[in-house]
């Protein structure tokens, strides 16, 4: 799910947050009365298809705020994914020990509010059941631990999920342009790349574990299989450029069709010029995975912000509103979720390299924030079938919010 992904310098944090336009400034321009979620059809019409307007939820999860969150997956969201309801140290909590309770209770939750429901994850590193990573051998993984986990939780959850999250986080952080694949995914130094006792020797010693994990997934779920990571989209960037390997390795190698592929872009990020991906260049890379015939979703959003000021919460609505812009204005994009409901719940605490949190679209009493009522109006413009307008992030210098 999520490590966080950008370390800023402290240079970068101390640059000043531009002034912005946006669309909430002129009331003409959007209705301000309506919910995001009756303007979804609308949105989902001119998409094409259905579009996917979500949040996190867990059935375990502490329930003091239950009627607001129902009330808000009424109202706002139309899917909803478990934050943790459907990792593999709760659906498996011993070996070969299908529980999938609290996954199929999130997706109960979503049929009850008329939501849909996507499934996040088959294979991670990390929240792992306790009998793993244990003494299980390389083959034993690929062969049996692998594609039977993963077939019990994808065909026991059925034909009620948008997509899938197969493989979680594989790529490091330290990667280079040269690397093919193998050793992307190796960079990273984690389990099952390296053994329990973080010994020299590998556990695995090339992509056998998730092409298991997707060649599973494609014969019980021939859906979209998602590939999920954070700290991707950016042009000219050397992990972004490792997706694109890996996509390739797993089509060529695992026999996975493109046309079932997605790439999922985490985006857990921040209010601050550097620490997000600029709209024109997460829309560039959306292009390229088009071309292949893979989907593009934005999996986890939340934006910390710096301090609780205007000019802050204007920012993130700024940044809020570039990246729906660029999920509506490009062609596979069907899925955005938000992580977390609200600011009092967000796995985003305030302190350093998160400024004062704050990174959902609702404050920690559950009123909207300036970002709620800007991503509103982002949905009710594409809905009147207006024109892609410019990047707001860039400040008013380099763009105005249209009038018409």
């Amino acid at each position: 799910m999520h490590v966080l992904l950008l370390f800023l310098p402290a240079l970068v944090l101390a640059q000043t947050i531009p002034n912005v336009s946006l669309l909430i400034d002129n009331p003409h321009l959007y209705s301000g009365k309506a919910t995001i979620r009756t303007v979804l059809p609308l949105v989902s019409i001119r998409k094409g298809g259905p579009f996917h307007f979500g949040s996190t939820h867990d059935i375990f999860a502490p329930t003091a705020e239950a009627e607001w969150t129902s009330d808000k997956f009424s109202n706002v969201w139309n899917h909803i994914v478990a934050e943790n309801g459907c990792k593999w140290y709760d659906t498996e909590p011993q070996p070969g020990v299908s529980n999938l309770t609290d996954c199929k209770g999130v997706q109960q939750y979503a049929i009850a509010h008329g939501a849909s429901f996507r499934g996040h994850n088959t294979f991670w590193h990390s929240q792992l059941p306790s009998w793993l990573p244990g003494n299980v051998s390389a083959s034993d993984l690929v062969n049996t631990v692998v594609p039977e986990h993963v077939a019990a939780e994808i065909s026991g959850l059925g034909s009620y999920v948008t997509s899938w999250d197969v493989t979680n986080e594989l790529i490091g952080d330290s990667t280079t342009m040269s690397m093919d694949a193998w050793e992307c995914v190796q960079s990273a130094n984690r389990w099952p790349t390296m053994t329990m006792d973080g010994g020299s020797v590998p556990l695995v010693t090339y992509l056998s574990f998730p092409y298991a994990a997707w060649s599973t997934a494609l014969k019980y779920d021939p859906g979209k299989l998602v590939y999920n990571d954070y700290s991707t989209g950016a042009t000219n960037d050397s992990k972004t450029e490792c997706v694109f390997k890996l996509l390739a390795d797993l089509h060529t190698n695992a026999h996975i069709p493109y046309t079932h592929m997605g790439v999922g872009f985490q985006s857990h990020i921040g209010a601050q010029p550097g620490s997000f991906v600029p709209k024109e260049q997460l829309e560039t890379t959306f292009r390229r995975l088009a071309a292949l015939g893979v989907d593009a979703l934005i999996t986890e959003m939340d934006m910390w912000i710096p301090t609780n000021t205007t000019a802050a919460l204007r920012y993130q609505a700024a940044i809020w509103g570039d990246y729906i812009d660029a999920c509506l204005y490009s062609s596979n994009c069907h899925e955005f979720i938000g992580w977390d409901t609200r600011d009092d719940v967000s796995w985003i605490k305030a302190g350093p390299g998160h400024g004062v949190a704050m990174p959902t679209l609702f404050d920690e009493n559950g009123n909207p924030k300036p970002v709620y009522y800007e991503v509103l109006a982002r949905f009710e413009r594409y809905a009147a079938w207006k024109p892609e307008m410019c990047a707001t992030a860039l400040g008013v210098a380099e763009c105005q919010v249209p009038r018409d």
